[in-house]
């Protein structure tokens, strides 16, 4: 997987289709790659998202104020006119971007909670039987990682270090038969080196092997 930190990169989209669109006031989002799609959270498609909401107004209303272009996405966003683009940086909007992929990712990883399910249910039953062996959510998606293709857009921070990030992949199915295959060669390995004693275990354990058809 690659990973794009948006700490250390704007976001480019096209100026005239970005004016266009928040003076449409209306439900929008902002991918990765700057494109702009209109829609709720519970009708947009799987994506990488760097915005998801209603904008604020650039003339304003009779109630409300109108809104400098830098803050159109809100305080934690930064729009920059670059002339035919604007650039948007979401390095503070790390709260926003976890709610915004939180609907598609197949998992959010935070500093504070690492990573607590994959939203996916082939994967999350691979988890179930391997967790018996203590093989967890962060070993296996370091191993998708590294072997699947696909994105993780992060806010990423070196000092003090804070990491919050929403993972991709491009072919779920790779990554669940990647996933299996991490888990069983780990169990056959600890099986081989006699951590796993075949006959001593518990009935889970017994389960989780059998599930794994290594046992």
């Amino acid at each position: 997987m690659v990973f794009k930190n948006l700490m250390k990169e704007d976001v480019k989209v096209d100026k005239k289709a970005f004016l266009e669109a928040i003076n449409a006031q209306k439900p929008m989002a902002v991918t990765h790659k700057g494109e702009i799609l209109f829609g709720t959270p519970d009708e947009l498609p799987a994506k990488p998202y760097v915005y998801v909401g209603q904008p604020a107004s650039l003339t304003g209303t009779a109630g409300t104020p109108p809104t400098p272009l830098k803050k159109i996405l809100g305080e934690n966003y930064e729009v920059k006119d670059e002339g035919e683009t604007v650039a948007i940086y979401a390095g503070r909007a790390w709260q926003e971007l976890l709610a915004a992929n939180e609907p598609y990712a197949l998992y959010l990883d935070t500093t504070a909670d690492g990573i607590a399910e994959f939203n996916d249910e082939v994967l999350e039953d691979l988890v179930w039987y391997s967790c018996e062996f203590g093989i967890n959510y962060r070993e296996i998606a370091e191993h998708l990682e590294k072997h699947c293709e696909g994105l993780i857009l992060c806010v990423e921070n070196e000092v003090p270090y804070n990491f919050n990030g929403a993972a991709f992949v491009d072919d779920i199915q790779k990554a669940r038969e990647e996933a299996k295959r991490f888990i069983t060669d780990t169990l056959q390995s600890r099986i081989a080196d006699g951590s796993i004693d075949t006959a001593d275990l518990t009935p889970e354990e017994e389960e989780s092997l059998t599930f794994f058809s290594v046992l």
